[in-house]
């Protein structure tokens, strides 16, 4: 299953009758016929000489056929990041803001077929007439070099417009382009002519484009499109590899900097963790990243990295600008159509966002996955990017409850991991009770009055407390509540999956009253993790998770007793864990997960430099 074309490929040629086969367009002499072709049945390139490019979707896209294309949205070479450095221009600007073609290995290929016996005179032209998305593509024609050996490879990129004009001489040779566009689905579109006026207010790109050939001979003219929508932009989901991983500026936490890179590196990942400097510590909550792909050549995927910055106002309101100036590279593109609100919502945070891996259930079927975000239907609480991953068309989100804790984040109590079963995932949730019956048991065995944990005592919000205090506190009562919030999750996650009880692993957190919440809560209290949130960790491949130390109580052995609870969790579902001490980001309401982020590998992608045999 090729997942990252992301959607199912139809036998069209099977299906289109022979007559409807063109090897060259009929002559003058006859009813002329021009024809455009792109890659309908989505096989990585376009035929000319057959048929397998002229069924259903050629006119009329559909999510089984019809040519896709790639939003080219990288900084090739770091263009922009040095003519525009920290400026907020620089968000604005990356490989399609202009009409220079700067990455034509993102380009889908469209191809006319050679027309015999036209006159001297006679004039093709390539035309979008929709002016949205005449604004939101861009078409190219090739200007060849030509080596010694006579091959030609395209050497530079001329952008073509409605008003230019192909010579009969061209037209009998056939053309050959690239197009590309210039956002996602869900592209905002600004400075659009109407019949009265320009209006700058934004329009709303759905990804579809239609291409029409035209053909003007001896009075008579003759036309023929081809329809292609953008691909869709898609999450990564936990099935992917970790290739790259990202995280804060070392600083003063060089240890726990340290001690992510070499757990990052036992994982067998060459590549170095990157730090990112002026974005705060919080990595996990300023970007989310994700991907687009088409079919190439020779049964490859062509795929691009795609970053979502969130949309925050305030701590955050320059993240754009500097996931432009960090992130965002050649190869690795970023979607400027989300724009932040006025206030500044913590569900709007990219921590806050999970993808289910690929499924199908009830007859519905979600090749890469599914979204699931928290929010508070209830108080018209939904996270702003929920429009744009909507106009995906591809992961319709789930909103389930996570307004009951403090930070309110779905990485703070729901994982999926890959699982060597049919399904091929399951589910690691927070278990609060469990976590509780540790206390409870450490009570049992006399260590009551000593502290609920082995970490130093380190002033406010650190360590303090004992086992008796805690659990007098009214903390099973706590996390009651908790566990019943998170079986509310569970449930939906059953309807909407499929997913078994034996698919779905706990593993202890500790929560207690937060201290002093200034976000309106789903209820009437907000939690937050007393110890280091276990399931608040990174899922580096199928069998290695990171987690953040526990700083439990030890048993008489000396061993942690909350860091072999979250051992064996992991075990049951098939992980073995390396533990990374994040203690002073926890006291600030942040785990590993929340301090790190990363880019994975793209299914069935390669490197995007085929090019020249897709337009051959």
């Amino acid at each position: 299953m090729r997942l990252a074309i992301l959607t199912a490929v139809l036998p069209l040629a099977t299906a289109v009758p022979a007559s409807l086969t063109y090897k060259r367009a009929p002559t003058i002499n006859d009813s002329l016929q021009v024809v455009i072709l792109a890659d309908t049945n989505r096989d990585g390139k376009v035929d000319i000489e057959g048929a397998s490019d002229l069924g259903e979707g050629k006119k009329t896209w559909t999510e089984t056929s019809g040519a896709l294309f790639l939003p080219n949205i990288g900084d090739t070479s770091d263009r922009c990041r040095k003519q525009h450095q920290d400026s907020l221009s620089l968000v604005d600007c990356n490989d399609a803001s202009g009409d220079m073609q700067w990455a034509p290995q993102y380009l889908a290929p469209l191809r006319t077929i050679p027309i015999d016996g036209l006159g001297m005179s006679a004039v093709g032209r390539i035309s979008v007439s929709d002016p949205v998305a005449r604004k939101s593509v861009r078409i190219f024609r090739p200007v060849y070099y030509w080596g010694e050996d006579g091959h030609g490879q395209p050497d530079w990129w001329v952008i073509v417009d409605n008003d230019m004009t192909f010579s009969a001489a061209e037209l009998a040779k056939g053309l050959q382009l690239g197009i590309d566009a210039r956002g996602p689905r869900g592209h905002l579109v600004t400075g659009l002519d109407t019949k009265s006026s320009k209006t700058d207010t934004p329009q709303t790109w759905d990804g579809r484009v239609t291409v029409t050939f035209s053909v003007t001979d001896r009075e008579r003219s003759y036309t023929d499109s081809v329809m292609l929508r953008v691909a869709p932009v898609v999450t990564q989901n936990h099935l992917q590899p970790v290739a790259k991983v990202f995280t804060f500026l070392r600083g003063q936490n060089e240890e726990i900097f340290d001690g992510i890179a070499a757990a990052v590196k036992k994982a067998g990942i060459d590549e170095p963790v990157q730090e990112t400097e002026g974005v705060g510590d919080f990595i996990q909550d300023l970007f989310e990243t994700m991907y687009a792909s088409m079919p190439g050549p020779d049964g490859s995927t062509i795929s691009l990295p795609i970053i979502l910055p969130a949309p925050l106002s305030t701590v955050f309101g320059k993240g754009s600008m500097k996931v432009a100036s960090q992130i965002r590279s050649t190869g690795v593109g970023m979607i400027t159509d989300v724009p932040p609100g006025t206030d500044t919502d913590t569900l709007d945070s990219m921590g806050n966002l999970e993808t289910i891996p690929p499924y199908e259930h009830n007859g519905r079927s979600f090749p890469a996955g599914r979204i699931v975000m928290g929010a508070n239907e209830t108080a018209g609480r939904v996270p702003r990017a929920m429009s744009f991953v909507q106009a995906q068309e591809m992961q319709d989100p789930i909103l389930v409850d996570s307004t009951w804790l403090e930070v309110q984040h779905v990485d703070e109590f729901l994982q999926f991991l890959p699982a060597k079963t049919p399904r091929k995932w399951s589910v690691m949730v927070s278990d609060p009770l469990a976590a509780v019956e540790i206390l409870e048991a450490a009570k049992a065995e006399g260590h009551g009055d000593e502290p609920y944990t082995s970490h130093p005592p380190t002033g406010w919000r650190g360590a303090s407390g004992t086992v008796n205090s805690n659990l007098d506190s009214g903390i099973r009562e706590m996390n009651e509540e908790c566990a019943r919030r998170i079986q509310g999750t569970i449930d939906m996650l059953k309807r909407e999956t499929g997913i078994t009880d034996d698919e779905i692993f706990r593993v202890p957190v500790l929560y207690t009253k937060a201290y002093n919440p200034a976000i309106p809560s789903n209820g009437d209290f907000q939690a937050r993790a007393l110890l280091p949130s276990a399931v608040n960790g990174i899922v580096m491949n199928d069998s290695l998770y990171l987690a953040p130390k526990q700083w439990g109580l030890p048993n008489a052995a000396g061993t942690d007793t909350m860091e072999q609870a979250v051992r064996d969790a992991y075990a049951k579902a098939g992980f073995s864990v390396e533990f990374v001490d994040d203690w002073p980001f926890h006291l600030r309401k942040g785990d590993l997960h929340c301090i790190t982020n990363v880019l994975r590998e793209i299914p069935g992608s390669r490197a995007a430099d085929a090019l020249g045999s897709s337009l051959a």
